[in-house]
This record gives C-alpha cells, structure tokens and sequence, in this order.
C-alpha cells in the first residue's frame, strides 16, 4: 500500500440536524462513510490474500487491522461530532451491526463487532443487549468476528450486567447456548468466561467442556483447550486434575492446548 493512502483522514462529515428517519438515516450515513473510506485505501494484493486466509468466504478491501481501526476511528469520530453524540447509543449499535453485517466486506463487518463489543466491555449495555451479541456471534460467522464478542467482551459484559459479579440471568442464557445446535453460540459459551480469573463458575464451565468434549469441530476443540489454558493461569491444579478426570474424553487439540501453560 502507498505510504501516502495511510495519512488520508477518514471522511469527514459536516455538524448537521439529526438525519432524517431517525437513527436508521444516522446508522445510513455513517455506514456509507465507512464504505467511501474504505474503498478509497482498497489494496488488492492484500485482499486477496485476506480472502483465502478465511477460505474464500468473504471479500475484503485489503485493509490491515491497524489502518482499519485508525480510519474506521476517524469516520466514526467525525460522525459523532456531527451528530453531537458522545457514545454510540445501545439502539444506534444495534442497527449499525445489522447494516454492516449485511455489508460484503469483511473489514465491514469486524467495524460493526467492534463497536458493539466496545459498550459490552465498558458496561454500557444491559441483558436486553443479548440478542444483538447473539446477532453477531450467528451471523456472518468465522471464529474472526466471533470472538471480538466470545474472547474480548463477553466476560466484562458477564460483570457489568452482574454488578460486579457474573450476571445468573445472562449465565442461564449461556447454559442454553452452551449446548445450542450452532457451533458459534456453543464456541461462545465455553469462551464466556475467559477472563473471569477467581469469579469462574466453575460447574459451569466444566458442563460447557464435558458436553461439547466429543464434538469434532477445531473451533470448539480449540475453544475447550483455550479456556482451560487461560483458567490454568489462575489455578493449575484445577486444570491438572480436570484433565486427569476427563482427558479420554477430550480431544488431543483441547488436552494440547490446555496443558501449554502447565508445562511452563
């Protein structure tokens, strides 16, 4: 890519009247910023090579995640000023996730992740925000866009909707999901509490293991050996004796992963 496509600012827009039709005419707008951004620093060597990585099932414009989250920051401020807004709204990030998920490019859609997944980890949101994160996890999906919510939000989210500790609403919810037909719910279930150190439920998360053990997808195998990876931080002994109990159980990728900060 020239050196000089990443000095180009984003779009800038205009302070202005609310637009027309309300936070669809909004979401609209900046929905089409992003795209004439974008578009304008397409690289199509490394879009193809983006393409493949994801085995052919979206197009990309070719934007590298640092310059994708620099231009995709400007739009997105420029757009806020315009609209004398200080956050995205829980309402605004709910259609801007659709809108962009129905988007072809790739970058597009990590945008609409991103945005949603910033007000999961500030707290912005309560349990009605469920169903956006599940719009998310079951739609357009590839282990990339999941786990912006699975990995990076969903445990802060888990806190904030508890106050502080895991929410028993949103982790019921996750007992569903944990066992749903569809692979994504089920890699974020297991992933849900990946960041909850000492406040891990632990029946919980050995139920999400045991009951998706057998499962021969490599995401769901990887999932089960990250979350127990990342537990074993925590406290190995749990994870060792885990693995004792349930090793013929479990996939050699899950008994792999599991044991790498073991062996340290």
């Amino acid at each position: 890519m020239p050196p000089q496509a990443r000095k180009r600012p984003g779009a800038a827009l205009p302070v202005r009247k609310p637009a027309k039709g309300g936070h669809i005419g909004m979401v609209a707008e900046l929905v089409a910023a992003l795209q004439r951004t974008f578009s304008r620093h397409r690289n199509s060597k490394d879009a193809a090579d983006m393409t493949r990585y994801v085995k052919g099932k979206f197009p990309y414009y070719g934007l590298k995640a640092p310059l994708r989250r620099q231009l995709a920051g400007e739009v997105i401020g420029s757009w806020k000023h315009a609209h004398g807004q200080q956050e995205i709204d829980k309402g605004v990030a709910r259609q801007l996730l659709s809108a962009l998920y129905s988007c072809e490019e790739r970058e597009l859609h990590y945008v609409g992740a991103e945005v949603c997944s910033g007000l999961l980890r500030k707290g912005l949101v309560g349990r009605d925000f469920l169903p956006v994160v599940k719009h998310g996890v079951t739609t357009k999906s590839w282990w990339d866009t999941v786990d912006i919510f699975a990995a990076s939000s969903m445990s802060p989210y888990l806190l904030a909707c508890g106050g502080g500790s895991p929410s028993p609403e949103l982790l019921q919810e996750m007992d569903k999901w944990a066992v749903s037909s569809n692979l994504w719910l089920r890699r974020t279930a297991i992933l849900c509490q990946l960041k909850l150190k000492g406040q891990t439920d632990l029946r919980r998360l050995e139920s999400y293991i045991v009951s998706n053990a057998s499962d021969k997808d490599f995401f769901v195998r990887k999932a089960i050996g990250w979350a127990l990876r990342e537990y074993a931080k925590h406290d190995p002994k749990w994870v060792r004796q885990f693995l004792t109990r349930h090793k013929s159980q479990l996939s050699a990728l899950s008994v792999r992963e599991a044991s790498l900060h073991l062996s340290k």
